[in-house]
């Protein structure tokens, strides 16, 4: 009997064993995009400056040049981020807000609904957020959920158990990642790539060119105008076809407990939407826009809190060479976005001034 017992522990340890090790292995060669949280195993103490939001909030903002200054600064944003988990975020690292301190909570056409309406998009979505909310803090915690697919994902590898053989992946970084914008499980993988070479003569074209809507084509050439026309309407069927519902209720309710939670902690929230090109914004009907407006604007009154729209900037929309895509800053972008942000912003040139 004790022999029995003695070998049973045994195998137990060598299955154990055997499971962790493949599972670092399974780890290390899988290309799942769950390196895109590893930024929020260094989220600073006393953060000053913030911004929340979907990948909107995560391109538009570059935060390098008040870093350094000294600025403590965090991008809080990731592809499809729901205000659920805007909140949930907030609420989890509000004590390492500063006093005093902002945070921008970005608002995009899709945010009052759903950006993710496939299941396979809704599971991949949920499940990154166990690698950075603790349980109590995750909306959707599930204990089978966090030991299968987070724990050990080699138990739910399924017919990517064959991920063993491969070499190890090696993740982009944020900057290269900008260079091939795909959120989700978008129908088509195509994200227009821009040419430095391209760029370099399309910015001097828009230096010595008017820009406007009739000569898009003659300053960045017809290729370029081409693929941000097929990804401004892939982009738009995402975000409104197939939806009864643009402005859901609980949407709305996530967004009025963020801004409590801000006022609650002396935290000055600012609502604001970011720069779109025009080959997105020109879907968008005036209807849609109305109500878009009404809704952040009402909510704005009720807790006073300021609001500021940058979507049809016109010094961005028609400019692509500040964009990755249709409606997504490139890295040029952020820092132009990012800087007149610093002299446009009453709240923010006030902190500033003093910080």
């Amino acid at each position: 009997m004790k022999s029995f017992l003695v070998k049973s522990v045994l195998a137990v340890c060598i299955t154990v064993f055997c499971v962790f090790y493949l599972d670092i292995m399974y780890e290390q060669k899988s290309d799942n995009p769950i390196a895109e949280v590893n930024a929020f195993n260094f989220v600073p103490e006393t953060i000053q400056l913030a911004n929340f939001g979907s990948s909107h909030g995560q391109y538009a903002f570059d935060w390098g040049a008040l870093k350094d200054r000294g600025i403590k600064c965090f991008n809080f944003a990731l592809p499809s981020q729901s205000f659920e988990y805007d909140y949930a975020l907030l609420n989890m690292h509000k004590d390492e807000f500063a006093e005093g301190s902002i945070a921008f909570i970005p608002i995009s056409y899709f945010s009052f609904n759903s950006e993710a309406t496939s299941p396979d998009d809704i599971e991949a979505i949920s499940v990154r957020y166990y690698r950075i909310l603790s349980p109590q803090y995750n909306p959707n915690y599930s204990l089978y959920k966090d030991i299968v697919a987070i724990r050990f994902p080699i138990l739910s590898a399924g017919d990517k158990i064959f991920d063993l053989f491969k070499p190890p992946v090696t993740f982009p970084s944020l900057s290269d990642n900008r260079q091939n914008i795909v959120y989700a499980a978008e129908v088509s993988p195509d994200v227009p790539v821009q040419d430095e070479n391209t760029d370099a003569v399309s910015t001097d074209l828009s230096s010595e060119v008017p820009v406007s809507a009739e000569n898009l084509e003659q300053i960045y050439g017809a290729e370029k105008v081409q693929e941000f026309e097929a990804k401004g309407i892939a982009r738009y069927q995402r975000h409104f076809e197939g939806k009864s519902e643009y402005f859901e209720e609980d949407k709305e309710q996530n967004l009025k407990k963020m801004i409590e939670l801000c006022q609650e902690r002396n935290i000055t929230p600012i609502l604001i939407t970011t720069p779109f090109s025009i080959y997105y914004n020109k879907y968008v009907s005036e209807e849609f826009m109305n109500e878009f407006y009404s809704k952040i604007l009402g909510i704005a009154s009720e807790y006073g809190v300021s609001y500021y729209d940058y979507s049809h900037d016109e010094r961005f929309q028609m400019h692509l060479e500040y964009f990755g895509d249709a409606d997504h800053l490139n890295e040029e972008g952020a820092i132009y976005f990012t800087d007149m942000l610093t002299n446009e912003i009453p709240e923010l040139k006030a902190y500033l001034e003093t910080h």
